[in-house]
């Protein structure tokens, strides 16, 4: 089998905010990386219970509440290191700003920093780390194969707010013209919020950041 026929992403949708947390899963082991869980954790829990799964590693596209609320849990559960960029941990403090997030809820522990064009190898798998500041300062994608793992900073024909704290709009414009529309066209992109596209229909559709030869 191929490494790609081997590799499986699973989505955990949040219906409060409509929230994808992305659960990565080798079909020939038990072992998984979770990007992002938020509030739907205790699915999420349930999910890697049913299917006898491993979380081994936690992955953060950026630092805010609806994207990593869930680490605490994760971490409790399944002893696994949570991974964020160095300048997002000033997001963590606002954790209980998020409707819905308990007052007495745990503190996000990060164990890690990530850094930009960092390769992390997870089972003959290369997850390339991509920094594209804009909706925060430390928002970050994940590249592996095919697919990129986008947080809040591309949408199916929409991109990130950029009016809270650490937000920029040149920042994010650049993050998505100079990154993110420089990768092959077939690549899928899997959002932070809603549904999946590709960087071939944002190039061509995307009201927000048109590709300069479609202006």
């Amino acid at each position: 089998m191929t490494l790609r026929s081997l590799v499986e992403l699973a989505i955990v949708v949040d219906p409060s905010f409509d929230q994808n947390c992305y659960v990565l899963h080798r079909r020939d082991t038990d072992a998984a990386v979770v990007i992002d869980p938020g509030l739907q954790h205790p699915q999420v829990l349930e999910l890697l219970e049913r299917h006898g799964l491993r979380c081994e590693r936690i992955l953060l596209t950026h630092g805010h509440p609806d994207h990593v609320n869930g680490v605490p849990a994760l971490k409790a559960a399944h002893r696994c290191p949570a991974a964020l960029h160095r300048d997002d941990t000033e997001q963590l403090s606002r954790l209980r700003l998020l409707p819905g997030v308990p007052e007495d809820a745990p503190e996000v522990e990060i164990d890690e920093h990530l850094e930009d064009g960092q390769l992390l190898h997870w089972h003959d798998l290369d997850i390339e780390v991509l920094h594209t500041p804009g909706h925060t300062r430390g928002s970050v994608c994940f590249r592996f194969g095919q697919n990129l793992v986008a947080g809040d900073t591309l949408f199916r024909r929409g991109v990130g707010r950029t009016d809270l704290l650490g937000g920029s709009w040149p920042a994010l414009i650049f993050s998505i013209e100079q990154r993110l529309y420089t990768l092959p066209p077939s690549t899928v992109v899997h959002p932070g919020h809603g549904a999946s596209t590709t960087i071939a229909e944002e190039i061509s559709g995307n009201p927000f950041v048109v590709h300069p030869r479609y202006r």
